[in-house]
């Protein structure tokens, strides 16, 4: 009974709480203009038609003292730390080797390092195209892909990591799409 009891006290203070506000005030309508000063009935002329179109707005040219926007600056090449790089060096000797285990251990403690270094990511997905793990391939180059913004040669390697990876899944148009877009990238 207690539950119901402070329900219906919430309830009633909600209640008065609503009818202490003020009610939302109106302005009653213009009423219409005279037209006529007889002494006969009063009739409103209709309004003169005019657009409600609001007018066009116009565009300004920026003041002279404000700067004018440049084009994107080019970004340095992605490059490796001296960790991440012993231990991707590590890991393609492992990958010779046949450890794949091993490699991607490797692949694991750098990508600790440098989560976002694009060219990790890019080796772990030729790992993945080795453990014939294509799928998780294409994705991983798709995240270097998305890491690599105005960096055109560490774009190409991604996409022709996704191109080997749907070529390897039996997806040769959109295959042939990727390694469209890598060799763009590479002739820039």
């Amino acid at each position: 009974m207690p539950l119901l009891s402070r329900f219906l006290t919430a309830f009633l203070l909600l209640a008065s709480a609503g009818c202490s506000l003020a009610p939302f005030k109106t302005e009653p309508p213009a009423p219409p203009p005279r037209t006529s000063s007889g002494s006969g009935p009063v009739i409103a002329e209709p309004p003169s038609v005019t657009s409600t179109m609001p007018a066009e707005p116009t565009v300004q040219a920026p003041p002279p003292s404000m700067p004018v926007p440049r084009e994107r600056p080019k970004v340095a090449p992605a490059t490796l730390s001296p960790a991440s790089s012993a231990l991707v060096n590590l890991s393609q000797s492992q990958r010779k080797k046949g450890d794949l285990p091993g490699a991607a251990t490797s692949l694991d403690r750098a990508l600790r390092i440098e989560p976002s270094n694009p060219l990790i990511w890019i080796e772990m997905g030729r790992l993945r195209m080795d453990q014939r793990n294509f799928a998780q391939a294409e994705a991983m180059g798709r995240k270097a892909l998305s890491m690599a913004v105005g960096d055109s040669r560490t774009q190409a390697s991604a996409w022709q990591l996704i191109a080997d990876s749907l070529r390897a899944r039996g997806k040769n148009p959109q295959a042939q799409e990727a390694m469209d877009k890598a060799k763009e990238l590479s002739e820039r």
